[in-house]
């Protein structure tokens, strides 16, 4: 059964957002402001509790990290620059006299309340886990501090230049309480003028931001969740820069001589959790029967017109010097599913539900998916769920199947660990092995590359044959702007729009 968007709906949503079929690419209006069309909502403003794939548009902008990662993925100083005397040892050093967006100062003992705050369990932060290796935080100086780790972490410094290096003000955290989340008050080049979820997030520049004020004075992110709306506002100037360009899009807009089109290796995947915990896949046979039954290069060409790859696991050829491009541990087809299941006992067709967000490109994936495993033993359903409730409906596990993307982070560890670990904050499936968990923690700590990439493939062939995820495509980073905005893309997909400007 498929669950479609109501066309009064439908219709609601084309109408509250302005919109010209039929008009000519213009240049926006006002330079001053830069509308962004972004496919949902953040969940939340905190980056302690960050969580969710749809932060990443606005989290670079409201927030800034202690170093920061370039769009060829080196690591330079963000709000403070950082010496490494020996492996265990990280000493920072804060640029002098900045403030937070309320006019407190950032300070070493600032920076030492933020990391006690994601490290305290009480506050249920997933960054606890990408920071589970320090020992401790010491302010040596108002503008010095030291992190100190229990063991080797190889990939600190990207971690740093994420979530869980953003740095909030102590202030306000204490002032406004649980209502941080959505007054959030940090560092960043943009600071939160307002919010009415599901309309608008409306950001002003920070004269106060360390590399100076930003060029756009003000940013304005609209939530437009059908990829043709979100198009045709951007051909008509209604909105200047839109996240998520669809795929079957690419060949057109790029002809466009009104539009700006950018397209790059991702850092992330696309694929779906399977629930461990409960029947029919929390029997290893019929997770591998679903997993052979799929062919990725079908949903390559289906969905994604062959932009991206297909995926056998979570680490990108864009991780050179780990991907392993031969790595290939299924070969799909329907009589080799359908053995698998005869040989777990089930009855078929074994029902199950695929939950996905109700985006064209997500449905569209499940109707293959669909398609393919009804005709491999499998009878298929397929739920609709609106984009914020996706954190929501993987962490309580209400589901069979449900759709895992990640944007990807600039390591392997912080595409892997936090998944696969057995108290991984990531670890939707209720995966639980003893083995891929040693392998992780090893690869974090190991101190030569090479030694990190063979353990690293060794977890995830152990991953292969557990199939908890079935892992689908490495999806290229598709964004696209009016010409007249100057912008640099990120293989993560996140904006950065300190360095955008209208010309």
């Amino acid at each position: 059964m498929i669950l479609r968007i109501p066309r009064r709906h439908l219709v609601a949503l084309i109408a509250a957002v302005p919109i010209a079929f039929s008009a000519p690419p213009v240049k926006a209006q006002d330079s001053k402001t830069l509308t962004v069309g972004i496919v949902s909502d953040p969940v939340t403003l905190d980056p302690a509790l960050m969580a969710s794939f749809f932060e990443i548009s606005v989290q670079y902008n409201l927030h800034e990290p202690l170093v920061h990662v370039t769009p060829d993925l080196k690591i330079e100083s963000g709000l403070a620059s950082v010496e490494t005397p020996d492996p265990l040892t990280y000493r920072f050093t804060l640029k002098p006299k900045l403030t937070f967006h309320d006019g407190t100062p950032i300070d070493a003992a600032a920076v030492k309340a933020n990391f006690d705050r994601m490290l305290d369990p009480a506050t249920a932060s997933p960054r606890r886990s990408e920071l589970s290796p320090i020992d401790q935080v010491e302010v040596t100086g108002a503008l010095t501090f030291t992190i100190k780790l229990k063991m080797a972490y190889a990939p600190l410094l990207q971690v740093l230049s994420n979530r869980a290096g953003m740095m909030v003000s102590p202030a306000a955290l204490k002032s406004l309480g649980p209502d941080f989340a959505t007054k959030a008050v940090g560092a960043g080049p943009y600071r939160l003028v307002s919010w009415t979820k599901n309309s608008e997030l409306v950001l002003e520049r920070f004269p106060g931001y360390w590399r100076g004020p930003a060029a756009i004075e003000r940013i304005v992110f609209r939530p437009i969740a059908d990829e043709t709306v979100r198009l045709t506002n951007l051909r008509s100037g209604t909105v200047q820069l839109v996240d998520a360009v669809p795929a079957q899009a690419v060949g057109q807009l790029g002809r466009e001589a009104g539009i700006t089109l950018k397209q790059a290796s991702g850092l992330g995947f696309n694929a779906f959790s399977l629930n461990t915990t409960k029947p029919p896949f929390n029997d290893v046979r019929v997770r591998q029967a679903f997993t052979t039954a799929i062919d990725k290069q079908a949903i390559l060409r289906a969905v994604y017109f062959g932009t991206g790859s297909v995926a056998q696991g979570a680490i990108p050829p864009s991780m050179a010097w780990v991907h392993d491009a031969a790595f290939a541990p299924y070969k799909p087809g329907a009589d080799t599913a359908r053995k698998l299941l005869a040989d777990a006992g089930v009855t078929t067709p074994v029902s199950v539900t695929i939950t996905v967000t109700n985006s064209p490109a997500q449905v569209r994936t499940a109707e293959v998916l669909q398609a393919q495993a009804n005709q491999a033993g499998f009878k298929v359903e397929i739920k609709q769920i609106d984009a914020t409730s996706l954190i929501t409906v993987l962490r309580q596990k209400d589901f069979d199947l449900c759709m895992s993307p990640w944007s990807g982070r600039t390591d392997p560890d912080g595409n892997i660990y936090n998944y696969f670990t057995k108290t991984g904050p990531n670890n939707f499936m209720g995966y639980q092995s003893d083995k891929v968990t040693d392998l992780l923690e090893k690869a974090r700590s190991a101190p030569a590359q090479a030694d990190r990439a063979k353990l690293y493939r060794e977890a995830e062939a152990q991953i292969a044959i557990d199939a908890p995820m079935l892992f689908l495509t490495f999806p290229a980073t598709l964004q696209a702007s009016v010409k007249s905005l100057t912008w640099l893309q990120y293989p993560d997909g996140a904006f950065r729009l300190q360095f955008a400007s209208f010309q």
